[in-house]
């Protein structure tokens, strides 16, 4: 903050030290100007006063110059360091002057030490402002910058030498020696203001004051030169001097003032624009003045000399060339435009992504074929169209307001992703990114708009997702099948541990005891060894009739003995069997089949904790018989069809999930129905109970003769 704060003190200090300057300027010309006319003082103070002025506004200007060196660096530190060594030359010039006018009184001899300062700040001038010479702008190059320059300095010449430099050269009776000196002064001036002049017309906005105050200066200088050239040669410059020598005053004060442009006036200029209309025609304004006085010569009744017809006759092949020249370049800057634009055309056209150009009412101007390609429609139904009409109502709604922020000026550009409709009826994800268009008037012309197809990105991580959550599924399913494999192990290794460690630390057992401690241990290890062969059953492929032994099975055989079994596993259940007449056998493997009712019977017993009745009924259907197992427990809820009869599965927050078990039983019971061709299904009521059923095929009359041919192929 402190530091912007002295920034500011420092312009504001600049500033004003500039218009004290200026306005000391305009008091010290006017002053002169009005010394010079009246004479104030006398003919000696007079030319005391014009001589010592003439000095001091040279120096005023060479100080002033001077310090804008110190501040500068680079070429502008060259430059102003060129012009105020000009400045002081020409002052010491004025101070010779002085001492053969002011001090000896006495006429300054032609030539002198005094024009030899004169002469030499021409070369010191004409460098400094080279040193301000910028980057061409515009169209310039740097040929057609001097082709210019060398028609300027031309009809200046032709100008001067129509107004007076005729006469300082022809009709001036010295010596040819001194006619040259005496025409070095408007020579040298005019070829100062034709350097300013190019450097005006490369100069950026930021130069412009400086290079302008420089300019009217040497202007104001170079007119004093000339008048002192004309009035000498003529015989018409006094010994008092002329009003015309408050030009040098003039000059020097301005080009002094200009040392002292301030800075921050540059500084605030930040964009740089396009070379202007008038300094394209600047250059031409002298050939114009040209041409106006040959017209005012020919009107007048005067003919052109020698020189003067040299002079025009260059020019004319001058501007020819340059003519010539700006017409190549001009061609080829438009085969660059034109290739230009046919190669950003052929961009945006073959751009993977869709280019388009819309309006504020959204609708599509313009649109690369690629964009047509992502909607799937011919690119003349989409010229002309509603963005919104792509779009379901709530995407074109968000798509509107997006672009209305754009058009607020609230956001700069927008980037989002909107569900579209596709020619065919299909869906897609488009992304896009919009940015406003602005003319002339700041006010929003067009939006320009990038979409890009993300349908199979979109998809993707929907399935991404979908994935996780099976995953994370699968592990919790894992967690709880190891809880049912921990907890049944444990179970049963917890009696095996406890009945030996029992029969092993015991010394009062008798033989009955120790016999049913063993059954226990048997029975448990019987359970293990159990689970595991289901554990290792589930995992084999599941493929028709893989890995078992088909045969004629009684049915009703079979039931009965399941059941016998059964009735001698509990106390607090009555199993009873309903069977109808006439049961057919069917196809299948007897150990297998008799797992599948143990399966469903235990099952039946868990699932009727309270005790209750169990009816084993079978029905015969055409081609299948149906065996059904009935409870009377807590039941199933309903629609678990999936998710009873699938591996490892484990059915939570429900009170069946109180009741132990592996969830081995019913995957291992579908696993081998499918296997003998069947199905298996149940019906469930909670609080009433449940009832599982199977089918399986009923063994045909050509099934049961192939066994009975090739017995031992079983």
């Amino acid at each position: 903050m402190s530091s912007g704060r002295a920034a500011q003190r420092s312009e504001a200090r600049e500033l004003k030290v500039f218009l004290w300057a200026a306005a000391a300027t305009v008091l010290m010309v006017v002053g002169f100007v009005a010394w010079m006319l009246f004479v104030i003082g006398g003919d000696r103070v007079t030319i005391a006063v014009d001589d010592i002025g003439e000095a001091v506004a040279a120096l005023a200007a060479a100080v002033c110059c001077g310090l804008a060196a110190r501040r500068q660096s680079g070429r502008q530190r060259l430059g102003w360091s060129l012009l105020s060594a000009s400045a002081a030359t020409w002052a010491a010039g004025e101070l010779v002057w002085c001492v053969y006018e002011v001090v000896l009184r006495v006429d300054v001899p032609f030539p002198s030490a005094a024009d030899a300062g004169f002469l030499g700040a021409v070369p010191l001038a004409a460098g400094g402002i080279l040193a301000f010479f910028s980057t061409p702008r515009g169209t310039s190059t740097r040929l057609r910058l001097w082709l210019d320059g060398l028609i300027i300095f031309l009809a200046l010449i032709f100008i001067a030498w129509t107004l007076g430099l005729k006469i300082v050269y022809a009709e001036y009776s010295a010596a040819k020696f001194m006619k040259l000196i005496d025409l070095a002064y408007p020579i040298g001036d005019i070829l100062i203001i034709t350097l300013l002049v190019l450097a005006i017309r490369r100069a950026r906005d930021a130069a412009k004051g400086t290079l302008l105050l420089l300019l009217g200066g040497l202007a104001a200088y170079s007119l004093a030169d000339s008048a002192y050239a004309y009035l000498n040669a003529t015989g018409a410059y006094g010994a008092v001097g002329s009003v015309l020598d408050a030009g040098w005053v003039a000059g020097y004060l301005m080009i002094g003032l200009a040392a002292l442009w301030p800075a921050s006036i540059g500084r605030k200029v930040v964009v740089e624009h396009p070379i202007d209309i008038w300094q394209i025609i600047l250059p031409w304004i002298a050939v114009l003045g040209a041409g106006l006085t040959g017209i005012v010569l020919a009107l007048t009744g005067h003919s052109l000399d020698p020189f003067q017809t040299l002079l025009a006759g260059a020019m004319t092949a001058l501007v020819m060339i340059s003519q010539v020249y700006a017409n190549r370049e001009s061609l080829a800057l438009l085969i660059e435009s034109r290739l230009s634009a046919s190669t950003l055309n052929d961009i945006v056209v073959n751009a993977p992504l869709g280019v388009v150009r819309i309006g504020l009412d959204m609708r599509i101007i313009q649109a690369n074929p690629r964009f047509a390609e992502l909607l799937r429609r011919p690119e003349r139904e989409v010229f002309g169209a509603l963005l919104s009409s792509y779009l379901p109502p709530d995407q074109a709604q968000r798509t509107a307001e997006q672009l209305g922020s754009l058009s607020e000026g609230t956001a700069a550009a927008v980037d989002s992703e909107a569900e579209a409709v596709r020619g065919d009826g299909t869906s897609m994800w488009l992304q896009w990114s919009a940015t406003a268009v602005r003319n002339a008037n700041d006010e929003v012309d067009y939006f320009i708009a990038m979409f890009n197809d993300t349908t199979a990105r979109h998809e993707a991580e929907v399935a991404a997702v979908a994935n996780i959550n099976v995953l994370e599924r699968l592990n919790r399913l894992k967690s709880e099948f190891l809880t049912m494999v921990r907890h049944e192990f444990r179970t049963a290794l917890v009696g095996i541990s406890g009945f030996s460690e029992l029969m092993r630390d015991s010394t009062e057992l008798d033989l009955p005891t120790v016999q049913g401690f063993a059954s226990d241990i048997y029975n448990d290890a019987r359970r293990l060894d159990g689970m595991l062969d289901r554990m290792l059953d589930l995992d084999q492929p599941q493929t028709d009739k893989v890995g078992i032994h088909v045969e004629g099975i009684d049915l009703a055989a079979a039931v009965g003995d399941a059941v016998a079994l059964a009735r001698g596993s509990t106390t607090n259940h009555a199993i009873t069997v309903d069977l109808e007449p006439g049961v057919p056998k069917v196809a299948g493997d007897a150990a297998r089949l008799a797992d599948l009712l143990r399966i469903l019977l235990d099952n039946a017993i868990k699932y009727s904790p309270g005790g209750g009745g169990i009816v084993v009924s079978c029905r015969v259907k055409p081609g299948q018989v149906i065996v059904s197992v009935k409870d009377h427990g807590i039941g199933i809820p309903a629609g678990l069809d999936d998710q009873l009869f699938t591996s490892y599965q484990w059915i939570a927050n429900n009170p069946t999930a109180k009741v132990m078990g592996t969830g081995f039983g019913l995957p291992m019971a579908r696993q081998i129905v499918e296997m003998h061709g069947g199905r298996i299904w149940f019906e469930s009521e909670a609080g009433v109970g449940s009832e599982f059923h199977f089918s399986l095929p009923a063994q045909t009359k050509k099934t049961a003769q192939a066994e009975a041919a090739t017995p031992e192929a079983a």
